[in-house]
This record gives structure tokens, sequence and C-alpha cells, in this order.
């Protein structure tokens, strides 16, 4: 008997909120999503494992620094409150 296993890593993002924070470019302030990104074993497409995440800023996504990803989990918690 053949066994057959589909397994692989997928990555969620879901957006948490918007934010203004300077470009990196051009240095002015501007309106970016805050998203938070996991990635999953999936077996045969259904995420089984977590394998760690961060979060992103859309718009020219960038890696958040720590200071700032505090500033974003405290600001939407308040939101959600």
């Amino acid at each position: 008997m053949d066994k057959f296993f589909l397994f692989g890593m997928r990555t969620k993002t879901q957006p948490i909120k918007q934010i203004e924070y300077p470009c990196s470019k051009c240095a002015r302030n501007t309106v970016f999503t805050a998203l938070e990104s996991k990635r999953w074993f999936t077996l045969f497409f259904i995420p089984v494992i977590p394998l760690g995440g961060g979060h992103l800023i859309c718009g020219l996504t960038l890696k958040c620094s720590p200071e700032l990803k505090e500033q974003i989990t405290a600001k939407a918690m308040a939101a959600g409150a």
C-alpha cells in the first residue's frame, strides 16, 4: 500500500490597524496598514503547527521594530476595549 501525504508551509496575514508612520524614503508621515503575519506548517492544506510570525507595515512592507510593534499592539487593544 502506498501512502500519500501532502504537506507544506503557508503564511497567513491579517490587518491589525492603520497607523501614521514616517516613510523611510521621504520621511513624511504616511498612513500605513499594520499587519500581523503568521507562518504555519500545513498537512493536506490545513494549518497544523505554528512556525512563528511577526508584524509588518504595509505600504513599503517594512519590518516593525520592537518599539513600534508594542505601540501598534497597545493601540489595537485600546481600540478593541
